[in-house]
């Protein structure tokens, strides 16, 4: 459960499972591809992986559908105000999560990101016992993680990290996901394997680099005219700014173009106006969707216009698009070979994927 990081750490959770010996069931909000599917069920007695949403449950249940489990692990990789149309404030949402933790038993486990603040004040409340982890550099507060990860210099396409756990070096891992928070993700993960169903530590560490991913969460759906062209369900300011982070690791050399579909309840308002202004600082060229939803009113709805102004005033070559067309005809004019594409939404974006692979195929 988290703002951030849910899919991803579900899916690798299962998959570390997996390749540990267990077989596990899984329900998950998107298609891990080495699953195939986002639902199945396990082997008899297995451990059930689950996805835990925050968002509500049904138009008539407005209430967390997590409040509808009843977990024995639970991993909190994040907690940041989200989801406005259900929570209209930061003392709602923390709430939900409060009543997650609450339904954990005494005998149950919560493995904790302690760079959270929110995250920290929340495990307090736990009766279970609680395991953190974190990375070098993170702010962990009077917290000192248990689990904890140092990550080293991105390279060849994969994210290396160094593995401590209790104070020991436990090995280095390799990781084929990029960026800081996908260290997180698999430092939570191995984290549970091991305390939360007694997975050997070595065997899941290095299942870790066969992990095959999530379909839209930074992936690569093709390389066209020599341009790497990525899909991701980035939404949130936070998502934003780690996935573009991330994606410069992995190609510190090109240009690294954004394309951005405010289209969620949230994305779609002005809350986050100057947190995109800052998520978009890693992008060399940043274009803005038109945002959509007629009901929101005009002095509450996103200034696309506003936040490439001031992008551009931070040197990024940022434009606020009229149409989908736009976006698509922006990002040929800007792409060049050895350059990296990345499109965000948590919707279909106009289907906008096809075009530009084909589009970018005749810079070839």
């Amino acid at each position: 459960a988290g703002t951030h990081g849910k899919t991803t750490t579900t899916s690798l959770l299962a998959f570390l499972l997996r390749e540990a010996g267990v077989d596990p069931g899984l329900l998950v909000g998107g298609i891990p591809k080495d699953f195939g599917v986002s639902y199945r069920l396990g082997g008899e007695g297995a451990p059930f992986v689950l996805e835990g949403d925050e968002y509500d449950s049904a138009f008539f249940e407005k209430k967390p559908k997590f409040w509808r489990y009843r977990p024995s692990r639970v991993i909190l990789t994040s907690c940041e105000h989200d989801h406005v149309d259900i929570y209209p404030d930061e003392a709602s949402y923390l709430a939900a999560f409060e009543g997650l933790i609450e339904r954990i038993p005494d005998d149950g486990l919560l493995v904790a990101w302690a760079g959270d603040p929110h995250v920290r004040a929340l495990a307090k409340s736990a009766r279970c016992e609680v395991r953190f982890y974190g990375l070098e550099g993170d702010d962990c507060g009077d917290v000192s993680p248990i689990w904890y990860g140092a990550p080293a210099k991105a390279g060849s396409g994969v994210q290396p990290f160094d593995l401590y756990g209790g104070g020991t070096f436990l090995g280095r891992v390799t990781s084929p996901m990029p960026g800081r928070h996908n260290v997180r993700n698999a430092l939570a993960a191995i984290a549970l394997a091991a305390e939360g169903a007694g997975c050997d530590v070595a065997t899941v560490m290095n299942a870790v680099s066969r992990f095959g991913g999530v379909k839209r969460r930074q992936e690569l759906l093709g390389v066209a005219g020599g341009v790497f062209v990525y899909e991701d369900f980035a939404h949130h300011p936070t998502a934003v700014l780690e996935t573009l982070r991330a994606l410069r690791s992995f190609h510190p050399d090109g240009k690294l173009i954004a394309a951005f579909e405010p289209r969620s309840a949230t994305a779609s308002r002005r809350m986050h106006q100057d947190g995109y202004v800052e998520a978009f600082g890693p992008a060399d060229v940043a274009l803005l969707a038109p945002v959509g939803r007629p009901e929101i009113a005009a002095e509450e709805k996103l200034d696309t216009a506003a936040i490439a102004d001031a992008l551009v005033a931070r040197e990024v070559d940022a434009k606020a698009c009229a149409s989908i067309d736009e976006v698509v005809e922006q990002i040929v004019k800007h792409a060049r070979p050895g350059d990296a594409v990345v499109l965000m939404s948590n919707g279909a974006f106009g289907g906008i994927y096809d075009r530009v692979l084909a589009e970018l195929v005749t810079l070839g």
